[in-house]
């Protein structure tokens, strides 16, 4: 028997080869396997795709979504073997894309912030937002009410995505930026303020002039105002007033005042009383000494201050070195002027009969003493009082 040639061995291998080809063939045609491709990144099996262009694309989307310069070149080097499969299901283009940010240690997620349209740096989303938080909300308890809002003047945006770790700032690094946020809190405030009473005067024939009683004591009221405040960094820069709700009216005070004459001096001449009751007072400067425009009457605090003259009240308050002060208009361009009052009894607009008691000898303003400074008026001219009340 022959024995069987190197040749007659190729042979038998060189068939055998190509039969076992034709079965692959065969089993791909009549048994659903197909080619694929197997991405391997950093050794490891991470996907199984249809064809190669699947990766290229996925490399190309990674660029573009991740932000930095040549991310290209920190991408891991993909092995890509030929496979046969009979799986139907192909990883996409968006796994891939996924699987190659999530085996590249040099991209990570963060945010960038964006403060009107620029871009300030890049951190840590959850460091970003923490800090973000705190500066909107530093002043919030400044405005002293329980519901306030508190949001930032400019337009900041926290733009979270995929960046290269070179570029990722730590927190501290936008620290300054952050701070120098200007920060509006806006607030709904109510308080509660006193309304003052009115005194209103009733005067009485019937008693002397001096003579003072209070009817009903005067009650401040209270109101409720709510009002839209904003501030700026804890500094108050607005507020509009929203509404007043009256919680409790004011109550009046009530006084009688006597008017009958209490035997003060009269002038034939002109028709005036003395301002100051008999017997209760001196001149403490005449009129014309050292530029006096008046005469000064001194007397005893609480001295009652009577009107001349029947008139009507035009001025009632503070008057500069006049202190507490009362100007009664008398007709005819006329009209009369006490000063340094320590409590006033009528108000502007009121009519006051001669003799009524209209204030109380005071120190108040320039004064050097308790007493009464008068003048009398003919339109803008002072002039000498003395004659007018018999002096």
């Amino acid at each position: 028997m022959g024995k069987i040639t190197n040749n007659s061995k190729n042979i038998i291998f060189s068939s055998f080869c190509v039969l076992a080809s034709f079965a692959v063939v065969l089993s791909v045609v009549f048994g659903g396997a197909r080619i694929a491709y197997k991405v391997k990144l950093n050794g490891k099996p991470v996907c199984v795709i249809s064809d190669k262009q699947v990766y290229y694309a996925a490399v190309d989307l990674v660029a573009d979504i991740v932000e930095g310069e040549n991310v290209k070149d920190v991408l891991p080097q993909a092995d890509i073997e030929t496979v046969f499969t009979l799986e139907s299901n192909f990883d996409d283009c968006d796994k891939m894309v996924d699987t190659i940010i999530d085996n590249t240690d040099e991209i990570v997620l963060a945010s960038r912030l964006v403060v009107d349209g620029a871009a300030v740096g890049c951190a840590d989303t959850e460091s970003l937002e923490e800090a973000l938080a705190a500066r909107r909300s530093a002043y919030t308890g400044v405005v002293g009410a329980a519901a306030s809002e508190s949001a930032f003047c400019a337009e900041v945006l926290v733009e979270e995505g995929y960046y290269l770790s070179s570029e990722v700032s730590d927190i501290s690094d936008l620290a300054p930026a952050i701070s120098a946020l200007n920060v509006k809190t806006t607030a709904k405030i109510s308080e509660n303020r006193a309304v003052a009473y009115k005194t209103v005067t009733n005067r009485t024939s019937d008693q002397k002039v001096g003579y003072r009683n209070v009817e009903q004591c005067g009650q401040e009221g209270i109101e409720c105002v709510t009002k839209n405040v904003v501030y700026i960094n804890g500094e108050l820069t607005g507020e509009i007033t929203e509404s007043i709700e009256t919680v409790k009216e004011p109550v009046n005070e009530i006084i009688t005042v006597g008017t009958a004459s209490t035997g003060s001096t009269y002038s034939l001449k002109t028709g005036f009383i003395f301002p100051l009751p008999s017997g209760t007072w001196e001149i403490s400067c005449p009129y014309g000494k050292d530029g006096h425009k008046g005469v000064d009457l001194r007397a005893p605090s609480g001295t009652a201050i009577m009107a001349v003259a029947a008139g009507t009240v035009v001025s009632a308050g503070r008057s500069g070195s006049y202190g507490n002060c009362v100007v009664i208009d008398h007709g005819n361009g006329l009209s009369t002027l006490y000063a340094h009052a320590s409590k006033i009894y009528v108000s502007v607009g009121d009519k006051v009969s001669a003799g009524e008691v209209i204030a109380l000898v005071g120190s108040t303003g320039y004064s050097t003493g308790y007493h009464l400074h008068f003048e009398v008026h003919v339109g803008d001219d002072r002039i000498n009082p003395q004659p007018y009340i018999g002096l």
